[in-house]
């Protein structure tokens, strides 16, 4: 009798205690998923807006540079209301900076600071620092490449499917002319 008792008691510790670890596994697979989606929802922001503002400061450095070069901004804004403007978002993009090198991967990282490197460059064109129609061309195009690789950092620590986005292949002597011709090619009916 006393060996039943023992055999039924033994069971019951047994079977609550791989209950209880069932459970606790469970439960832990349930939070760990939870805060791995937070997380990732936090990031998808913070990538977001940082990329946001650094192209926000690319095309008002675009802006000054052809202000700066004797050419009316569409929109009346002035040289020194473009360059308090200039300097209102650095300020908002050291903020966003700070969040991707709390929250971003090592590679987001490391191509965030390249691309700002790049957007220091930018600025230095519009408060004309640097000037030079061939270095402007450079540096936009290597600034568009940064925006590109920065992008598929970010999607590859989301994981997203097929992270990569190819940057495009610029022609050296790329204008909207020449783009128009391309396209008015691929128009025509084919033959």
């Amino acid at each position: 009798m006393f060996a039943q008792l023992l055999g039924t008691l033994s069971g019951v510790v047994i079977g609550g205690a791989i209950t209880f670890l069932a459970s606790y596994v469970n439960e832990r697979s349930k939070w760990n998923r939870t805060q791995g989606a937070r997380w990732d929802e936090r990031r998808l922001q913070v990538y977001s807006e940082y990329l946001i503002v650094t192209r926000g400061m690319h095309t008002l450095a675009a802006r000054l540079v052809r202000i700066r070069a004797g050419v009316r901004d569409v929109e009346g804004m002035s040289l020194q209301d473009g360059i308090v403007r200039l300097g209102e978002l650095e300020r908002e993009r050291i903020q966003r900076w700070q969040e991707v090198q709390l929250l971003g991967s090592p590679k987001a990282v490391a191509v965030g600071d390249e691309l700002n490197r790049c957007t220091w460059t930018l600025e230095w064109f519009a408060q004309g620092e640097m000037s030079g129609q061939d270095d402007w061309l450079l540096i936009i195009r290597e600034a568009y490449r940064l925006r590109k690789e920065f992008s598929t950092a970010a999607r590859d620590d989301l994981e997203v499917a097929d992270a990569e986005l190819e940057a495009p292949v610029w022609v050296d002597a790329w204008t909207p002319r020449e783009h128009m011709i391309a396209v008015r090619q691929r128009a025509l009916p084919s033959a």
